[in-house]
């Protein structure tokens, strides 16, 4: 039986400003992971290391925001849960890409094998099931939105596994992938966040578009970054999507211009010195400048609905957001 935290049991009571709220999130989620079984005590200690920045957790926080600046505790609650459902998708994610590394720290399937790895994931799915349960009877809505989330991750992920290598995938076929295995999430994050901050459905349905395109440009970003950074500031191995047979916007863009770029993409192993000339050649032919370009488009789409938010304070935290993830180069 899953156990997780509810507001009777040491969630936090009453609204809190959002860097309260946000520490509370980071403790719950330390809270839900130190609570697991035995069996997954040594997985979950390691997955409490590997902690990220808790965007999404932070732009649910952002639009649960009322007039007042101030958070339900409910919105802790579902800003842990989405974190551990995020959680829960790198896990699988490091599993199907056989990623030695995960922020800097070995990844779950090579410090304790795949199985463990995909039964692990599994968990942390049923653990932010078993959080956002809790909130059913006052927000029956939660669990579709997860559930219709988690759907648009699998296909997304699917997808991008068909066209593994797929030196002919077209930009618009890529797109549709990032919308399912990225900026789902993003979507529910601020849509969820809406919802539990007391937004109309108008309202509501304008932040899933601002988290949409908050999204892509999200993972626009983070293709751009596996050419520009090292391993070192990533925190992740550098061209690993390239190494991987993951086909990004930059390098579909790259291979317009020099076409002789398919067929090393195509292969099934490269070579480092092959992976570094592909790199530089995404570079040299335009690539990477042209994804940064739909990149800004998408950055500009998001303040533009902005603009349209009726609520300042919720507008304004949700911008300082997308800008850290617009200007961010690491």
């Amino acid at each position: 039986m899953i156990e997780t935290t509810n507001k009777h049991d040491g969630a936090p009571q009453g609204p809190r400003p959002l860097a309260e709220a946000l520490e509370m999130t980071r403790a719950l989620i330390q809270q839900t992971l130190d609570g697991v079984d035995p069996a997954l005590t040594d997985i979950a200690r390691h997955l409490g290391k590997s902690s990220g920045k808790h965007i999404r957790a932070a732009l649910l926080l952002s639009a649960a925001t009322d007039a007042r600046g101030l958070i339900e505790p409910d919105a802790v609650t579902a800003a842990a849960a989405l974190e551990i459902l995020h959680l829960a998708t790198l896990v699988h994610d490091d599993v199907i890409d056989d990623a030695p590394t995960r922020r800097g720290l070995p990844s779950i399937q090579s410090q304790f094998g795949k199985k463990t790895a995909v039964i692990s994931g599994d968990y942390l799915f049923c653990l932010c099931f078993s959080m956002i349960a809790g909130m059913s009877h006052q927000y029956p809505e939660q669990i579709s939105l997860f559930a219709r989330a988690i759907s648009s991750l699998c296909i997304g992920e699917l997808n991008q596994h068909k066209h593994n290598r797929d030196s002919e995938l077209s930009v618009m076929g890529y797109m549709r992938i990032i919308a399912g295995k990225t900026a789902a999430l993003f979507f529910l994050a601020l849509y969820a966040g809406g919802l539990l901050g007391g937004a109309d459905e108008k309202q509501r349905r304008l932040l899933g578009r601002i988290g949409f395109a908050i999204g892509m440009l999200f993972q626009l970003a983070d293709d751009c970054l596996d050419y520009e950074s090292t391993s070192d500031t990533l925190k992740k191995s550098v061209k690993h999507d390239l190494a991987e047979g993951v086909i990004t916007l930059p390098l579909i863009f790259a291979m317009r211009q020099n076409p002789a770029l398919k067929t090393i993409a195509a292969r099934s192993r490269l070579s480092a010195g092959e992976i570094r000339d592909v790199a530089e050649a995404v570079v040299q032919k335009g690539g990477l400048s042209q994804a940064r370009t739909i990149a800004e488009r998408y950055y500009h789409r998001a303040c533009k609905l902005l603009d349209q938010l009726d609520e300042p304070v919720r507008q304004m935290q949700i911008r300082q957001l997308l800008d850290q993830i617009h200007n961010r180069r690491h």
